[in-house]
């Protein structure tokens, strides 16, 4: 038996929302399913298991759980509101039939999966290879609130370093993220906001945006329309989402590729380039360490490379930058750098 699936006038009634905003009319969310077409990656919906990460009303679970009816359904939150609604979602009699179940602990704090998976065997994901993306295992969730931006970073170098939920496999993640986080990630080669983020994500994901908010007019978008053309991502209404106040929101859909990259020395080059992203290469290559203008310069061949600034550069490019960087006799110690894994320099 399906689920009831609450509109926004009933969810609204749910006294806090906690800085967080979600899409809540149901014909945009099965137009997101319909585009998403998950039924070609999950080809036996009765052995997928779903993590939903910050569901806060649900809307978006109930849909997916009667459009897919996945094996196991398992919604994290801690939120005191919207645990005890969730509570009471999945305690009706008339669908207690649901796949659909509660797990009380913070998608924040890693030890919540620790505990969910290893410990407590909550949810106990089977472990599938590289060669494409996991055909058993899903992750959906909702960074709309303040710490959500920081906290995908962290899941972004997660999908680098294949640790996390990323242990299981190539684990296909469905984020809502403030618009101006999916600009950031998305951002390609020569765009203003190229920075650390978007060249991680070309390395490592193949991420789609899957739907945004609409402006009051096509100028307000701040995705430049060259994105928008490839994506064609589904337009909504702000009065589709609750809270009615805060940032615009939009879901990506982040697949991780089956990257060999060298991780340490490809953080070390990218992020250090990054921060004089608006120089040419031939002079940003110095911040990789002494002598290295001289160094690069003698192996690089290629004028119109070096000429280049930082922003300007493909992930094959940064790639090449980082093979030469290994190959280099009096690299520094990459391991006694402090900045950020993440700066950006806007």
């Amino acid at each position: 038996m399906s689920m009831l699936v609450k509109r926004l006038p009933e969810l609204s009634k749910i006294p806090h929302y906690y800085g967080y905003r979600y899409m809540l009319n149901p014909a945009v969310h099965n137009k997101i399913f319909d585009k998403l077409q998950l039924h070609k990656t999950y080809l036996n919906p009765g052995r997928l298991k779903v993590l939903d990460l910050y569901p806060g009303p649900a809307q978006h679970s109930v849909i997916f759980n009667n459009r897919l009816k996945p094996a196991q359904h398992v919604l994290m939150d801690a939120r005191p509101d919207f645990v005890k609604h969730i509570g009471a979602l999945i305690s009706d009699e008339e669908v207690n039939s649901s796949t659909i179940e509660l797990y009380e602990g913070d998608p924040y704090d890693w030890d919540s999966y620790t505990s969910m998976i290893d410990e407590h065997k909550v949810l106990t994901p089977s472990i599938k290879g590289l060669e494409a993306i996991h055909d058993e295992f899903l992750v959906m969730a909702n960074l709309s609130g303040m710490i959500g931006e920081g906290l995908f970073m962290q899941w972004l170098a997660c999908i680098g370093n294949r640790n996390w939920i990323q242990r299981f496999g190539r684990v296909k993640l469905l984020v809502w993220v403030q618009e101006s986080t999916a600009v950031k990630l998305l951002a390609k080669p020569g765009d203003q906001l190229r920075s650390k983020c978007s060249v991680v994500t070309d390395a490592f994901t193949n991420t789609k945006l899957i739907a945004t908010m609409e402006g009051r007019s096509p100028r307000d978008s701040k995705f430049n329309s060259d994105l928008l053309a490839k994506h064609e991502p589904i337009f909504f209404s702000a009065k589709d989402v609750w809270m009615p106040s805060g940032k615009p929101i939009s879901l990506i859909e982040v697949n991780p590729n089956n990257h060999h990259v060298d991780l340490d020395n490809f953080d070390y080059v990218t992020k250090h380039l990054l921060i004089l992203k608006s120089t040419p290469l031939s002079s940003a290559l110095d911040s990789l360490g002494h002598g290295g203008k001289e160094y690069f310069r003698s192996v690089i061949r290629d004028e119109k490379l070096l000429q280049k600034c930082p922003k300007d550069l493909t992930v094959e490019e940064f790639m090449y930058c980082t093979k030469l960087f290994d190959l280099w006799p009096f690299k520094p110690d990459i391991y006694m750098d402090f900045i950020d894994v993440f700066q950006d320099n806007d």
